[in-house]
């Protein structure tokens, strides 16, 4: 997750603001059907894999019921893409980069991060990426010299997806020896029942993350979307820790419940995370000035400064919402709170419409003020559901 940033002066520089928020909107639009593939199988399925890991036969149901259910969910979404290319003339403008941009959701559909969750063995999922975006990196300072060149971005990606998605079945169908068989309906509709309280959540939860950048270039341009990738991109590696964090002990705490070891990693993930947002805060002009340049503009320091408030409050989400109510087994509290926080992000943003106050500040704060309202909920149903000492 590191690599982007060590493109990302590369790319600005050369395909420019404009070209390169235009990359970064299709990636935006694309993102919404990688939340439709994802379904949440991977909490429900890394749930199920980490339970009943020591039982080849139900997980060999259990990826084999997810992968098809992703692969329909993949076929529905090419569908979804064709009407909006037919539709949509910004898009019909730009249909062969949005055509690429579908690498993310062939990687959703193909790549079992959910399995390596379950079996706790992540190591297989770094490597793996390590080698795709790697390869990608380097490509992309051979290939990309000019804003002609923008189309290489997406396809460079997807070469590099596929590839990996390639090894990653190698290695559970050869080294696990994990055998793929066709299931029947009534077990595919109940993996599919299962997740809907996830996917609804994830979506919930998702929109107005991914809603920004949508937003932003929708109401202000590319180049202000070129502004918030910057400082996005700068908070997601920042928030690296926390979601590792969160992917290793997640299995652990679905299987054995333990609260008290639960609250020691709390502790310790909020206090690195408010040093990590105190350190970055002070520093966030000359980041801006390494990764984007003079262009940049002070713009981009005032959004990732505003961005970064999300990453002491993303540790006590994760302990609060991923580490207590899901594993516990309260995920229809779970899909309530992501419905009233897009609720809240959408009266909120209409608000902003109404006063005609659409600015690229605003809209950022809107992330903010929608996380601390997340966490507000989940403090109390944690308490309410005695999930707290």
């Amino acid at each position: 997750m590191l690599l982007p940033l060590i493109t990302y002066p590369y790319l600005i520089r050369v395909l420019g603001k404009e070209t390169y928020g235009l990359v970064v909107f299709a990636q935006a639009i694309i993102a919404y059907l990688v939340i439709f593939i994802s379904f949440g199988f991977n909490l429900s399925a890394t749930r199920q894999i980490s339970i009943h890991r020591n039982n080849r036969a139900k997980t060999e149901e259990i990826v084999s019921s997810i992968i098809t259910l992703k692969g329909i969910l993949f076929f529905i979404s090419i569908l979804i893409l064709i009407c909006l290319i037919l539709v949509v003339p910004q898009i019909k403008e730009n249909w062969l980069l949005y055509t690429l941009s579908m690498y993310l959701c062939l990687y959703e559909f193909v790549f079992p991060i959910w399995y390596f969750q379950g079996i706790e063995q992540m190591k297989y999922i770094t490597v793996l990426n390590l080698i795709s975006r790697g390869s990608f990196v380097i490509l992309i300072f051979l290939l990309i010299k000019s804003p002609a060149d923008y189309l290489w971005v997406p396809a460079l990606n997807g070469i590099g997806s596929i590839f990996s998605c390639f090894l990653a079945l190698l290695i559970i169908f050869r080294l696990h020896k994990i055998k793929f068989r066709l299931q029947t309906q009534n077990k595919l509709i109940h993996y599919l029942k299962e997740s809907i309280p996830f996917f609804i959540s994830n979506i919930s939860g998702q929109v107005y993350v991914k809603a920004n950048k949508v937003l932003i270039g929708a109401f202000l341009g590319m180049t202000e979307v070129a502004y918030y990738d910057l400082a996005e991109k700068v908070v997601t590696v920042l928030k690296i820790p926390q979601g590792l964090l969160g992917q290793v002990i997640y299995p652990k705490i679905s299987r054995d419940k333990d609260k008290k070891f639960l609250r020691k990693i709390f502790r310790f993930s909020f206090v690195f995370n408010t040093l990590l947002f105190s350190i970055v805060v002070i520093y966030a002009k000359k980041i801006v000035l390494i990764l984007g340049g003079t262009n940049m503009g002070i713009e981009a320091v005032y959004v990732l400064q505003i961005l970064l408030i999300t990453i002491p409050i993303i540790a006590i989400n994760s302990y609060y919402v991923i580490q207590l109510l899901l594993p516990f087994g309260f995920q229809k509290e779970y899909m309530r709170i992501s419905i009233y926080s897009v609720l809240l992000y959408g009266f909120l943003f209409g608000i902003l419409i109404i006063t005609n106050q659409t600015q690229i500040y605003l809209i950022t704060s809107l992330t903010v003020v929608v996380e601390l309202f997340v966490n507000i909920q989940a403090y109390y149903l944690c308490r309410k559901n005695k999930l707290l000492s």
